[in-house]
């Protein structure tokens, strides 16, 4: 009985610290993910700062909050999350019933697009996937990868931003400006690439989180998974599928994801070596997180996108 009161005594102790420490933690806006944790920065600068529940380089979907990181939040004043099955179950059951929302603004990007009406369920009746859970819909979280949606939810953290600090609004307002210019610019480059291209296939040997870019450049897609499934190996249907895809339609790049296994897409272009085709592998980079390295860089969303444009470029010619 001494034993449990003391390891009693400890843990309460614990989270006394947690909270001290997180009390005295000057990060004002947190998000679950990296898309909006750069938005939000692009906005504030260094008006507030931001920072995102994630480690680089972690897992979007197997991540559960600490004590710690729901103490983060709670004491934030924004605070950014997704809105789908990544977070919303932790966040709705856990998070929200604790915020004080007159200290906190809450936004869910989901929500954010919903009210537009443009969220996406999988529904590619030309796909070569063929996973277990074909039957099912699946709806895509990843609303960022559209350049238009991106632009809302800046929009959204920006009015946010001068609920909770007016007197900064002068400073947000240009922020936010030279933010959605930047995307403006690289959407204009991801148009001018498309419409100047030989091809409109893109073929991922990898999950699938970019429902919502294909739809805005009107790009056909395969891949080997729905969404961004659990699943990590594809299936000989699959793999002789995407295979016979890409040597059909002349394909010389095929992708995957960042912080992804690239086993599938190395028997592909394995397969089709010695069908005698040669074929390259690209990251396209979905940014629900990215890599350590990146993270140490600096790199933003607008860094990525530009990225992803050279990749397609190469890819459709």
């Amino acid at each position: 009985m001494k034993k449990i009161i003391i390891s009693l005594f400890i843990f309460i102790c614990g989270l006394f610290i947690l909270s001290s420490c997180n009390k005295n933690d000057d990060t004002k806006i947190i998000s679950t993910s990296y898309a909006g944790y750069d938005f939000a920065r692009g906005v504030a600068k260094d008006n507030k700062k931001c920072g995102m529940l994630l480690n680089p380089g972690e897992e979007l979907h197997d991540y559960s909050p600490s004590i710690n990181d729901i103490e983060r939040i709670i004491n934030s004043e924004i605070f950014i999350y997704i809105g789908g099955e990544s977070d919303s179950l932790w966040v709705e059951k856990q998070i929200l019933p604790e915020i004080d929302k007159s200290k906190t603004k809450v936004i869910s990007m989901m929500d954010v697009i919903s009210k537009k009406g443009n969220v996406y369920d999988e529904e590619n009746p030309e796909s070569s996937i063929s996973s277990e859970s074909d039957e099912e819909e699946e709806l895509d979280e990843h609303v960022w990868n559209s350049i238009t949606n991106a632009k809302l939810i800046v929009e959204a953290i920006y009015e946010a931003l001068i609920e909770i600090d007016e007197v900064n609004m002068a400073s947000y307002l240009y922020n936010k400006d030279v933010y959605i210019d930047s995307l403006n610019k690289v959407d204009t480059k991801i148009k001018d690439t498309i419409s100047s291209s030989k091809k409109d296939l893109l073929i991922f040997a990898d999950r699938f989180p970019l429902l919502y870019f294909v739809k805005e450049y009107n790009l056909k897609y395969d891949a080997a998974f729905k969404g961004c499934e659990t699943a990590h190996e594809a299936n000989p249907k699959t793999i002789e599928a995407l295979t016979k895809k890409v040597i059909d339609n002349d394909i010389n790049v095929i992708f995957v994801i960042e912080l992804s296994e690239s086993n599938i897409a190395d028997t592909v272009i394995k397969t089709c070596k010695n069908d005698g085709k040669d074929v390259k592998k690209l990251v396209f980079y979905t940014m629900h997180n990215i890599s350590k390295e990146d993270y140490a860089n600096g790199l933003t969303y607008i860094d990525f996108m530009n990225k992803n444009v050279e990749s397609l470029s190469e890819a459709l010619n």
